[in-house]
């Protein structure tokens, strides 16, 4: 499973996403400063840098679930060259027609905790991509917490 998330706070936009087997178990993780992008396209890198982490790992067998319904929705649909993000969404559909099993779901932000705290941290890095083999003490108690069911408040 692999959950993306992208996040902007003022000019700042970050990255996040972890992979994890399907009984939950940690396997990877990433996060990265965005620039000065808007929401759409920070949701978009997080998953496309999510998508490419899966298949160097090769995790074949995959379900991504996004916070971003939009990004979800546009993956399925003829783009306009033209469109903000035509690249981005393109990079993304050359990646889903590779041959593996990947299907994106869209998910609340409660249940995307994780990402959008290593999101949250990837906007104030300085590198656009970090990938970690190992979680960061802060990330250990949300995996914890999430393995049990803890529900967290949603502050903007």
């Amino acid at each position: 499973m692999l959950n993306t998330y992208g996040s902007v706070y003022g000019e700042k936009g970050g990255t996040g996403g972890l992979i994890r087997d399907c009984q939950g178990a940690w396997i990877a993780c990433f996060y990265g400063f965005a620039g000065n992008v808007d929401i759409l396209e920070a949701e978009l890198i997080a998953i496309l840098q999510g998508l490419r982490l899966c298949w160097d790992l090769e995790k074949h067998q995959l379900s991504c679930l996004t916070y971003s319904k939009l990004a979800d929705q546009l993956f399925h649909q003829q783009i306009s060259p033209f469109h903000k993000h035509a690249t981005l969404i393109k990079e993304i559909q050359i990646y889903l027609a590779k041959d593996w099993n990947v299907t994106i779901t869209h998910t609340l932000r409660e249940g995307n905790y994780c990402a959008d705290f290593l999101a949250k941290f990837g906007a104030d890095s300085d590198s656009p991509l970090c990938q970690l083999q190992v979680p960061s003490p802060g990330l250990v108690s949300l995996l914890q917490a999430d393995a049990f069911g803890v529900l967290y408040p949603v502050f903007s």
